[in-house]
C-alpha cells in the first residue's frame, strides 16, 4: 500500500497542468504572454487596446493555446495601427489554437496577404466571437487563408475590410475554412 501511494504522489508531481497567463497583469503584451505559453495554456486578456512594434501584433507560433478576451470585442482590441498584420498563424496551428472575443483591426499588409488574420502553411486555428474590421491587404484584407489552411470561424463579424485585388473580407485560395454564424 505504501508503494502504491508513493507511485500516485510521484505521478501527480510529474504531470503538468495548464497555466493561465494574464495580460496585462503577468505580461504587458499579448505576444509576450504567447511567447511564455506552452501547449494547453490559456492567455487571458483584459479589456484594452493591444499593439506591437513588430511585423505583427500576435504570432501564435504553432502553439496549442487559447487566447481569450475577458471583456467584449468592443472592449478588447488587437490593433495593427495600420502598420502591420494583426494575427499570424503559419506553423501548422490546429483547432486547439483558439482566438476568442477580440476586435481585430488596423491590420495592414497592402503589399502582402492577410491584414487582420493571416493563416498559411496548413494552419487552421479556431477563431470565435471576434469582430474583424478595418483591415487592409493586397488579398484578404480581413482574413487570408492559403496552402491547406482551413480555420474554423464561428460567430464572427467580418466587415469594413479592404483588399487591393481580391477578398476584402476573406480570401481563401487552396483552403476550405468552416464559417458559421458569421
Amino acid at each position: 500500500m505504501r508503494y502504491l501511494i508513493a507511485a500516485a504522489v510521484l505521478g501527480l508531481a510529474g504531470s503538468s497542468f495548464a497555466d493561465i497567463i494574464n495580460v496585462p497583469a503577468d505580461y504587458t503584451t499579448i505576444q509576450a504572454a504567447v511567447d511564455a505559453a506552452v501547449d494547453g495554456d490559456e492567455v487571458v486578456v483584459a479589456p484594452g487596446t493591444y499593439t506591437s512594434t513588430g511585423d505583427q501584433v500576435v504570432n501564435t507560433y504553432g502553439k496549442a493555446i487559447t487566447i481569450r478576451a475577458t471583456g467584449t470585442p468592443v472592449e478588447t482590441i488587437i490593433d495593427g495601427e495600420g502598420a502591420r498584420r494583426v494575427i499570424v498563424c503559419t506553423h501548422g496551428e490546429a483547432a486547439n489554437t483558439i482566438i476568442e472575443g477580440f476586435t481585430i483591426t488596423g491590420g495592414s499588409a497592402s503589399a502582402e496577404r492577410g491584414g487582420g488574420i493571416y493563416c498559411n502553411y496548413s494552419s487552421s486555428p479556431m477563431i470565435t466571437g471576434c469582430m474583424i474590421s478595418g483591415n487592409t491587404a493586397r488579398y484578404g484584407g480581413g482574413i487570408y487563408c492559403s496552402s491547406s489552411s482551413s480555420p474554423t470561424i464561428t460567430g464572427c463579424t467580418i466587415s469594413n475590410n479592404t483588399a487591393n485585388y481580391d477578398g476584402g473580407g476573406i480570401y481563401c485560395p487552396e483552403s476550405s475554412p468552416t464559417i458559421t454564424i458569421c
